[in-house]
This record gives C-alpha cells, structure tokens and sequence, in this order.
C-alpha cells in the first residue's frame, strides 16, 4: 500500500508537467506603439484598466501611498481618487459587475466600491494578492505563483484554478493581469515579458518581450528606473472599443499604448 500510495503521489505530481508538453510553442509578438502619453505623477503601478474612456491605477506603497488613481489617456493628468497612505499595500484592481475590486498585497483584504467610488462591504482573500481581472463571469487573480485562480465576485470565494506553463515548465511570478479576446495576459514579475495565457489548460499561448518599450524612454527616464530593480513592466489595460492595450510598469513615467503584432 505504502508503494501505491507512493506512486500515486509521484503520478500526480508530474501530471501538471506531462501536460504542459502538449502545449503548442508560444508565438513570438511585439508590441507595436501607437501614442506615447507622459504622466503628470509617478506611481509603483500594480493594478491598470481602462474605464469610461479613461486608465484606472491602483498603486502599492513602497516608493509612495496606495492609491487608486484615475489618469487621462489624452494629457497624462493623474487623479487620486483614494488615497489610502501607508495603511496596506495596494495590489491588483479591476472593474467587474458595476463594482471595482481592489486587491492588497500581504494583508488579505480585498475593497470593494461602487460606481461613486463609495465602499461597500469588504471581502477577504485567502492568499497574496498580485494581479486581478476578470471573465465573463468570474474574476481572476494572481497571488506571485504559477497558479491563477477564478473567484466569486460575490464572497471571493475560489471557484477553480489553473497551473499556467510554458516548454513543460511552470511559469512563476504571473504579476498583473488583464483579460482581453478570451484570453488571460500577465506580466512576469521581474522578466521583461508579458505572457498570453489560454485560460481552460494554462497553457502559454504567446510572449512579448519589453525592452523595446525601455528603448524609446530618454536617458534620464531610463537612468532613474536602472536605480531600482522594482522598476518593471506591471500594468495591462485594454479597451475593448479600440482593441489597443496601454502597458507601463512600476514608476515608469509613460503610458505605452498600441497593438501586439507578430514578430517578424
């Protein structure tokens, strides 16, 4: 019995592995930039959406308060619409259902406000927050694994789970997230790269790689965020209307927003 059970713990151990070799090779993409804006304040971004036209941030706390800001894709203007200081560190955000949901980091709390940005009743989460978004029906988060899991918008209770891989190998880190044509995109916390993740099997579809987006920022731009290795990508928002994404990352100074496109 002792043997069986053994093998049976083995099995289910490489299964998430053995799957994942079935994975097609992910597509190579690039992004390609349409509009550059320059924000009016910086921000150690960990939650991007758009809504009504215009970007939504929710910023964490160790280079500056947690906040959710709303910033004006056109001029850069940034607005604090909640200023919650040093009392939790903010994490991922994203409108669902009427309501936005905004994440913490270590503490477990999970905001919930209505359209006034007025609060209602608070949700716990069981894990680390990381990145959110959503689906038709659910929402999805990430917690700096290589798991994402889907929740009741109504209790955050865990309705299901994904093991996300690439080339038979667990992709760890899965940071912010954004929803968009039915699959899942996530930057890798601390890679330079976004991944496409199909949400049924967690099977990486595809991957852009940032640095580009480094390349086109000024000298001085570029020199103040080699000062810190926390200044990454983190930020994902798309705009179904126009079918652009706008990327940034953690106190980056600019707001990219244009198309993925298959590298040549």
């Amino acid at each position: 019995m002792r043997v069986l059970l053994c093998c049976l713990l083995l099995a289910l151990s490489i299964a998430p592995l053995a799957a994942a070799q079935n994975c097609p090779v992910p597509r190579t993409l690039t992004f390609k930039v349409e509009k550059e804006v320059r924000r009016s304040d910086l921000g150690f971004t960990e939650g991007l959406e758009v809504r009504d036209g215009a970007l939504y941030e929710s910023t964490g706390d160790f280079f500056g308060n947690s906040r959710i800001n709303r910033i004006d894709p056109a001029t850069g203007k940034v607005t604090t619409l909640l200023d919650a200081g040093k009392s939790y560190f903010g994490e991922g955000m994203t409108f669902f259902g009427g309501r936005l949901y905004q994440m913490t980091w270590r503490e477990h709390r999970v905001f919930v406000f209505d359209k006034n940005m007025r609060a209602l009743p608070e949700l716990k989460n069981p894990r680390e927050g990381w990145g959110l978004t959503h689906d038709a029906t659910r929402l999805i988060a990430s917690d700096g694994s290589s798991r994402l899991f889907f929740l009741s918008p109504e209790n955050f209770a865990t309705l299901g789970a994904v093991t996300v891989t690439e080339d038979g190998h667990y992709v760890e880190n899965l940071n912010e997230l954004e929803y968009a044509d039915g699959a899942i995109w996530a930057n890798v916390f601390q890679q330079w790269r976004l991944v496409k993740i199909a949400p049924a099997t967690g099977c990486v579809e595809a991957q852009a790689f940032l640095r580009p987006l480094y390349d086109r920022m000024r000298a001085a731009d570029r020199s103040y965020l080699d000062s810190d290795e926390n200044f990454v990508p983190n930020g994902i928002a798309y705009d179904a209307a126009s079918g652009l994404f706008t990327l940034t990352g953690k106190y980056w100074p600019i707001l990219f927003t244009g198309r993925f496109v298959d590298a040549n």
